[in-house]
């Protein structure tokens, strides 16, 4: 089989999906990965790695008006079921005196090697929230 060497040098293409969707009062934010400069993953533990999972999240919210206190609901992809405690204490200690949203929590492989942690976020506008 012959290597082709224009494949492997070819720029990474987005794959296919919003980042972020809103349908009515609810605001929906796709998976973030701890991407930093050049879509690198950065931080070498899942604390690091939620914080600017977290972090990119406000960042896609604010686009809409939203916060960290907007986020009603979270998905969590961890990659070892040993990195959860960690993983919990850097998710609570994010969201502080917020209310925390409600939360699924699995351990899958994730599709960006060097990521330990996805999450992805539902918001809600202020006035709609109970």
């Amino acid at each position: 089989m012959q290597h082709d060497a224009t494949a492997a040098s070819a720029p990474r293409r987005q794959p296919h999906f919003s980042m972020i969707r809103r349908a009515g009062e609810l605001v929906f934010v796709s998976g973030q990965m701890a991407f930093g400069e050049g879509f690198r993953i950065v931080g070498d533990d899942v604390a690091a790695q939620t914080r600017t999972c977290l972090d990119n999240i406000v960042r896609q919210l604010s686009a809409a008006g939203l916060g960290a206190g907007d986020i009603v609901k979270t998905t969590i992809w961890l990659t070892r079921v040993e990195d959860f405690a960690a993983f919990d204490a850097a998710y609570g200690a994010f969201f502080g005196n917020i209310v925390l949203p409600a939360r699924s929590t699995v351990r899958a492989d994730l599709m960006v090697p060097g990521a330990l942690v996805e999450i992805e976020a539902v918001a809600c506008h202020a006035g709609a929230q109970s």
